[in-house]
């Protein structure tokens, strides 16, 4: 799905709605009412995708506060503290999105809805703005992992909804609520509620829908790979050489000088200018502490291999590597393969694991993959033939022998 189909789908599901309201509820003003059912199904929508993953969420803001950083230092104290409770910020955002999408479709506390509405799409605009100015976060993640947007895309579609919010500001007189005061705010109340709930179901197991790349079922050896008709990266190349003779410094784009032997090579720059497409499952490679690529002998072997994912060991949850270490040890004595797959040092790892009692060898694997695929630290993949046959947060995790009924087939 791209964005046009989903603004349609909205644009729909909008008309809809408004045409039931005026018939039902006689509402005065079918422009403002259609803009607000828009607005409101927009704004429950891409809250809605971000409950499902509210970790990706959190992953994504910890990106944009690490690099603001190093745009603005003298806040430095300001962007720790977010980086280090970006999950606390996600869940505010996420439940705050779809808060007041509700809001805004009941016609409740229409005045405070809009002006929150209006300040939440100005903090978006930011980010989104500066993703497209800098180039330093690719994604913004404004519907987590359901859809990817472009950041220039992404900044004209909250420049988008910023117009049609100042619409709703000064037309919110012709914003009734449906069912009365009290039905209303009971209504928003329990799916708020609800919301909330929702949200923290998937920040303590692995998001109800998964719409990442490393879903059950995905072959990682085949994601690895570009599709035949990807699009590849092109460069514009400049070369820089200095005139031996005159001292002239001098810029070939696409070529050098005709008369080599006069000049003298003093540097070159390499300008994107077409973003190729990545395979989706980007950056995934599992190597020892040598740095050695292992990855294919693991994607070749016939047995089942249970991975305990620890992207972070820094984040570890002490209690949950205890579950993990169980079932991996019980495969392990069943003649299955456990490892330790880590984003951290890997003797960092040992040290750890010796702690508590386990013996894995352990393999290294890029952080960024492995928070992809498992949102929980620690968490269980289980792989065979490279194929993603199962993967477990900690706590949605059942015991070896269930796992052998369900998944070792």
């Amino acid at each position: 799905m791209d964005l046009i189909t989903l603004i349609g789908i909205f644009f729909v599901s909008a008309l809809v709605l408004t045409v039931i309201e005026k018939l039902a509820f006689k509402m005065p003003n079918l422009s403002i009412t259609f803009l607000r059912n828009f607005v409101g199904i927009w704004f429950i929508f891409s809250g809605v995708v971000k409950a499902i993953d509210p970790s990706g969420t959190a992953i994504k803001m910890e990106e944009y506060f690490e690099i603001f950083e190093k745009y603005a230092p003298s806040l430095n104290f300001l962007w720790t503290f977010s980086a280090e409770h970006a999950l606390a910020v996600s869940i505010f955002m996420i439940i705050l999105e779809i808060y007041l999408g509700i809001a805004l479709l009941l016609g409740t506390w229409k005045k405070l809805t809009v002006w929150l509405l209006l300040i939440l799409i100005a903090f978006f605009t930011f980010l989104t703005g500066f993703s497209a100015k800098t180039g330093k976060v690719t994604d913004c993640g404004c519907f987590g992992d359901f859809l990817k947007l472009a950041p220039i895309q992404s900044f004209y579609k909250d420049l988008f909804l910023s117009a049609l919010i100042l619409v709703l500001l000064f037309g919110q007189k012709s914003i009734k609520e449906l069912f009365g005061k009290i039905p209303n705010r009971a209504l928003l109340g329990l799916l708020t509620i609800a919301a909330i709930a929702f949200t923290y179901r998937n920040v303590h197991f692995e998001p109800i829908k998964d719409f990442r790349p490393y879903l059950v079922g995905t072959s990682i050896p085949d994601c690895l790979k570009l599709p035949p008709n990807a699009k590849p990266y092109k460069y514009e190349n400049t070369f820089i050489y200095k005139n031996n003779q005159s001292g002239e410094v001098k810029e070939f784009k696409g070529t050098w000088p005709q008369d080599l032997d006069n000049w003298t090579f003093v540097d070159r720059k390499d300008v994107m200018i077409q973003k190729g497409d990545d395979p989706k499952c980007k950056d995934f490679a599992i190597r020892d502490a040598n740095g050695s690529d292992y990855s294919s002998s693991f994607f070749e072997e016939e047995a089942y291999i249970f991975f305990i994912i620890i992207p972070e060991l820094k984040k570890v949850n002490d209690a949950g590597f205890e579950k993990v270490k169980v079932v991996a040890e019980a495969a392990e004595q069943d003649g299955q393969y456990a490892f330790i797959l880590t984003g951290s040092l890997i003797d960092d790892v040992k040290k750890y694991e010796t702690e508590k009692g386990a013996a894995f060898e352990v393999y290294n694997t890029d952080a960024t993959p492995l928070k992809t695929i498992m949102r929980a630290n620690p968490g269980l993949l289980i792989l065979k033939k490279g194929v993603i046959v199962g993967k477990y947060h900690y706590n949605e995790l059942g015991s070896y022998a269930d796992l052998k009924k369900s998944v070792l087939k």
